[in-house]
């Protein structure tokens, strides 16, 4: 099986974006990747909807339990990488 692509900031984003509805972020910068989620207009659903878009896209299984402990994006892309043993996030 070839290596998974990492996910990047701009792949969250879109990601996210396309996830939370008219009232979430459609852009994301690296200043808002420390602001939670909920800062960000997303509820925990859009959350879960957005990982399960990446779970799909990169055929790759984040547990649902660590889902729930990242709080910010930043959060989210350092569970991911360290999953999957990606050093950074790539924009």
């Amino acid at each position: 099986m070839p290596p998974t692509p990492q996910v990047g900031l701009a792949e969250l984003a879109r990601i996210l974006a396309a996830c939370g509805g008219e009232d979430a972020c459609t852009e994301l910068s690296e200043e808002q990747l420390d602001e939670s989620f909920y800062e960000l207009g997303l509820d925990s659903l859009a959350v879960l909807q957005a990982v399960g878009v990446l779970a799909r896209t990169y055929r790759i299984v984040v547990p649902e339990e660590l889902v729930v402990e990242a709080e910010t994006p930043r959060m989210l892309l350092e569970m991911i990488g360290t999953l999957f043993g990606w050093s950074s996030h790539s924009a």
